[in-house]
């Protein structure tokens, strides 16, 4: 659509109402650990980050487990890479549009729930994306 054209309200043509949010919060949710071994458990796991979403945004979507890959320590160029350097994983991801408020009395829940995460199930990184960014956790709280 031009500039000169008038903008379209697809909220009120579809007859919809605002979302609470624009910021999107993902959780990735590996099956495996950073040596290769399944996450004991794993269901467990999902079943609380779809919870403790649910409060932040009032609602969860769960995308089936995707094919992933964690490379096992620093390679820079393929002629090195050897396929045992690579864990082969399906990983779950789960997502929510967030609720601000929600959002900010839960971060420290949010956070405590990642580094257990990372921690008990032997996570090389926990990753999560905020509002169209990545982010990375390789250091757990003890």
């Amino acid at each position: 659509m031009s500039n000169d054209e008038s903008e379209v309200n697809l909220a009120e043509i579809l007859g919809a109402v605002k979302a609470p949010s624009k910021q999107q919060l993902i959780l990735y949710i590996p099956h495996k650990d950073k040596t290769g071994k399944n996450v004991k458990n794993i269901q467990k796991w999902i079943k609380d980050a779809k919870k403790l979403l649910t409060i932040i945004g009032g609602g969860t979507t769960t995308m089936p487990p995707a094919d992933g890959t964690w490379l096992k320590k620093d390679i820079e160029s393929i002629e090195k890479l050897k396929d045992e350097d690579i864990v082969w994983e399906k990983t779950t991801l789960i997502s929510t549009h967030i609720y601000e408020a929600h959002f900010g009395n839960n971060l420290s829940v949010l956070r405590k729930f990642l580094h257990r995460f990372g921690k008990e199930t032997n996570q090389g990184e926990v990753a999560f994306e905020f509002d169209g960014s990545f982010f990375r956790i390789s250091k757990y709280d003890h």
